[in-house]
């Protein structure tokens, strides 16, 4: 694969990523380190233009201490140029104006077709006034596992439908729609069931979606979760957006969850899969040059990851997989190496910006720190998200 190789030739890992805690490797015991990976020669990405800077509302504090116009601001304040509301998020924020909270910020808004609707304009022009754009409404959650449901489909359409309608009084044109845990049974292992049948019955239902939102000038995009039971990798989704061939319906990526997927592993003490070199990982970058046209990549979201330790790993229950208990506590910023961080972001970056991306670089970071109650956690978080974006770039643009 000539691109995959090229791509092989002209990244520099640093030092940094070959060495954590007095020089262990990143790889598992044992795996050896391939020649082709320690090229020095320039990367692709020399002079990227720098991208808008984004975060995902949730990675700002949990709604239950820290409310969405906190957040907003906050945002602007820190110097990011967009944000993705996250429907909890807003949720909460309609269901405090409901209580009369925030009547300042909603009061000339409530003429909308709806509250619900008059609350979407009210963050819209919040969002406005503080020169942010919304990158995107998420997440639209289970919508899978329809099969041939004529029933099942009308109800996941309906629960779309709304957030579509909340999306043109946000004044934003993507919805993330995200594959799902169906634990503790796989659809799979019914009688009958096949992925194939599954994988067309998720064609048809994000082709009417597609439909619906195309007559809004509406986006949809697809994110495959890393613990999805059916749906956990990029190569599915593009399949499955492929299948759709719309061209308002694309592919979202996520640098933690391609990377929990395919190259880390929190169930064991060194948090990498065994087996896993420098050069699989290559391929596996390789792979997605490859295959995703830029224009089909509608977002990417950021983020990396805490170590597990020996004494802290993560195991599969029954409802929860380790990816899924990993994710929801552990996720770092990229670039905090400090804190544990160790994920290869900026291979998985570079890759990406070569592909010819030029779209937001989105945070979106769950954590056990998320639910911290100072009044100054969000701003903590918003900085630290800065910072690290600001970083990440520097890393990338100047191939440090």
């Amino acid at each position: 694969m000539v691109i995959a190789k090229r791509i092989q030739q002209s990244f520099k890992l640093d030092a940094y990523r070959l060495n954590y805690n007095a020089g262990q490797s990143i790889f598992p015991p044992g795996t050896s380190l391939p020649t082709s990976a320690s090229s020095s020669s320039s990367g692709l990405c020399a002079s990227i233009k720098k991208p808008d800077f984004g975060i995902s509302s949730l990675s700002l504090g949990t709604l239950t201490h820290h409310t969405l116009p906190e957040k907003i601001r906050l945002a602007a304040r820190h110097g990011f140029d967009g944000i993705e509301i996250f429907i909890p998020d807003f949720e909460d924020f309609v269901r405090q104006c409901g209580f009369g909270m925030h009547s300042q910020i909603v009061s000339e808004h409530v003429l909308a077709p709806s509250f619900e609707e008059g609350c979407a304009s009210a963050i819209s022009a919040l969002c406005k006034e503080h020169s942010l754009k919304i990158h995107c409404l998420q997440p639209l959650r289970d919508f899978e596992n329809i099969g041939d449901n004529a029933g099942l489909l009308n109800n996941a359409l309906t629960k779309a439908d709304r957030y579509l309608r909340i999306m043109k009084h946000l004044n934003t044109d993507l919805l993330l729609v995200c594959s799902n845990n169906l634990a503790p049974l796989s659809p799979l292992s019914l009688p009958g069931a096949s992925y194939i049948k599954y994988r067309d019955a998720q064609v048809r239902a994000l082709k009417e979606l597609g439909l619906r939102a195309s007559k809004l000038d509406l986006r949809v995009g697809y994110e495959p979760l890393a613990w999805g039971t059916v749906i956990n990798t990029w190569e599915q989704v593009w399949d499955v957006v492929k299948r759709v061939n719309m061209d308002n319906v694309g592919v979202i990526l996520d640098t933690f969850n391609s990377l929990a997927n395919f190259y880390a592993d929190p169930s064991k003490a060194y948090g990498v899969k065994d087996g896993m070199t420098i050069d699989k990982l290559y391929q596996y970058l390789g792979n997605i040059f490859d295959n995703i046209p830029p224009n089909k990549l509608f977002l990417l979201q950021v983020a990396d990851a805490e170590r597990v330790t020996e004494n802290n790993t993560f195991q599969t229950s029954r409802n929860a997989p380790a990816k899924m208990k990993w994710s929801r506590t552990s996720r770092l910023f990229p670039c905090e190496e400090n804190r544990g961080a160790y994920l290869p972001v900026q291979e998985y970056m570079r890759t990406i910006m070569d592909l010819g991306y030029t779209g937001p670089w989105s945070l979106e970071v769950f954590s056990s720190c998320l639910e911290d109650d100072k009044e100054d956690a969000p701003a903590i978080l918003a900085q630290r998200g800065i910072e690290s974006l600001e970083k990440l770039y520097s890393r990338i643009a100047y191939d440090v």
